[in-house]
Order: C-alpha cells, then sequence, then structure tokens
C-alpha cells in the first residue's frame, strides 16, 4: 500500500466533486462504453471534479486464461488481429480515454484483473497506462490512503481518502455492507472509504465521535463509506444471427447467476466552509 499527498488551493463556497471511478472492464462486450464516456465528459468539462482509478479499469483477460470467451470481447477495442499484443493494446485503448482528464487524477490503483494479468505476462497495465498519459506519479497499487489538502495562507484542511479494490465476493448486499462497515472501524483516520471489486453501487454513514485539542468537548462527524459501482452489464441481450449464433456471449456474471447492478460511479460533493471567527472545514456530502 502507499500513502499519498495531494495539495489543492483553497476556495471558501467551493463545492469540489470525487467520482471513485472502476470496474469499467474496457474491452469486455458486456462494458456500457457509451456511459463511460459520458463520465470521462462529465470530469473532464467541469474544472472542479476529481477522480480516482478503483482498479479493474480493463478486461485483461487473454486466450489462455479460463475466462476467456472469443464472443465477450469487444471487438471494436480488441480484433482477432489484436489477439498476441492484448496488453499493449489495453494501454494504448485506455490511455486514449483517460488522457483528456489526466489532469484531475488524484489516484490510481490495481484491480484483480490487472493483478491477474500482471502476474502472468510480467509487466504492470496500470504503470504503462500512467506513463502513456504523462501521471506515473499516481500509482497506489492494490490500497493506499490519499490525502487531499487545501491550502489557504498557511492554513491547511484536509480530507483523507481510503481506497482499496477489495475482494468482496458475496451475492447479498448485507455481507459488502458488512465487509465495508468493518474497513471503516478497523482503519482509522480517514473520511472516505472506498471499496471496488463488487460491482454494487451503495454508500455508508458511519458517525464517529472524537475530542477537541482542549480535551473538554466531544465532537461527531460523519464518515462515508462506498461500494464504487461498475460500467459492466450483468446481462445483455443478444440476437440470433444467420448462421444459427448470437451477437453477443453471456458473460461470466450471467453464468454464475450475479444479481444485476446498477451501472455508474459514486460521487462525492466537498464543499468548503468557513464560519464567522474563520475556522475552516469540509463538509462532505456522498450521492449514491
Amino acid at each position: 500500500m502507499r500513502l499519498r499527498r495531494v495539495e489543492l488551493p483553497w476556495e471558501t463556497g467551493r463545492t469540489w466533486t470525487l467520482i471513485p471511478l472502476g470496474d469499467v472492464h474496457f474491452g469486455s462486450a458486456n462494458c456500457d462504453v457509451a456511459l463511460f464516456d459520458e463520465v470521462i465528459a462529465e470530469i473532464r468539462e467541469d474544472p472542479y471534479t476529481l477522480w480516482i482509478g478503483m482498479g479493474d479499469m480493463v478486461e485483461a483477460i487473454a486466450p489462455n486464461d479460463k475466462r476467456w470467451q472469443a464472443g465477450g470481447i469487444d471487438g471494436r477495442i480488441l480484433s482477432m488481429a489484436d489477439q498476441d499484443r492484448i496488453g499493449d493494446v489495453f494501454v494504448e485503448k485506455m490511455a486514449d480515454k483517460l488522457r483528456p482528464i489526466a489532469d484531475k487524477l488524484l489516484s490510481y490503483g490495481d484491480g484483480n484483473h490487472e493483478e491477474t494479468f500482471n502476474t502472468h505476462y510480467y509487466t504492470n497495465l496500470s504503470v504503462r497506462i500512467l506513463d502513456a498519459i504523462g501521471r506515473p506519479e499516481c500509482y497506489t497499487g492494490w490500497a493506499a490512503g490519499t490525502e487531499v489538502v487545501f491550502n489557504a495562507s498557511g492554513s491547511r484542511t484536509a480530507l483523507p481518502i481510503w481506497h482499496e479494490h477489495g475482494w468482496q465476493a458475496g451475492r447479498k448486499d448485507g455481507a459488502k455492507v458488512n465487509n465495508l462497515d468493518d474497513l471503516m472501524g478497523y482503519i482509522e483516520g480517514f473520511r472516505i472509504y472506498l471499496y471496488g471489486h463488487s460491482h454494487a453501487r451503495l454508500m455508508k454513514v458511519k458517525t464517529k465521535l472524537t475530542v477537541d485539542g482542549s480535551w473538554r468537548k466531544l465532537k461527531a462527524f460523519d464518515c462515508y463509506g462506498a461500494l464504487t459501482g461498475s460500467f459492466l452489464r450483468t446481462r445483455q441481450l443478444a440476437e440470433l444471427t444467420g448462421d444459427g449464433t448470437l451477437t453477443s456471449a453471456s458473460g461470466y456474471a450471467e453464468r454464475k447467476g450475479y444479481p444485476t447492478t446498477s451501472l455508474g460511479p459514486i460521487r462525492f460533493l466537498i464543499t468548503l466552509r468557513r464560519n464567522g471567527n474563520g475556522v475552516r472545514s469540509l463538509e462532505v456530502r456522498g450521492v449514491q
């Protein structure tokens, strides 16, 4: 894991948007590329929107992988002629997608799809993508803490964020929420906790108590935990072709009977506040 700090200017009253972007599975025939493009456009067009890469950004499944299905690959992204350079194609085409929002990136981690591909092919897809978009310093591996610090006249107001790809495999949301609650309990000091991997999109608020510096007052504050969503359709409609085959293969999630999930990311709104005494604070709100 890694700890990373990003510094930004303080503007009282300004609201920033944070989008955890992951489980895109770019290259899968079941990836909603149009929705992915919409979110990229949203990030690009708003100067006060930031994002974190949550892993599984690319499908990264090769023909010798047990999960491989030729009909499960998006032919617009990976053609038959590209199958001897699959990693190169994923790097090139994901970099093309992310380059317009490279300047908004806070941190970028691996998922199990990148990790499995890297292990078998002695490469690192995430590092190569970040090199291609000019942001190699953003690489954080599997898990990380990223502190966003807003600076003003020597004063620093921090938003600490914990993010990792995750490992949850339960079919019921209750198990996923319990895992998220555990994470928020045993790793201290963060306002936002992010898990990917499960493809669920949900949010949990945990209220915590702290003591002020004079040891005289208790202060309650909300922490947000979130499962950050996906762009991979659980099921996709296929048409019967003239030669008796289907236009797309059933995906892994459909074959295993996983529940249908809503698509797209969650968002956090971070507003920079200053009270009558000049004390600065951050108001954090989650949008599921």
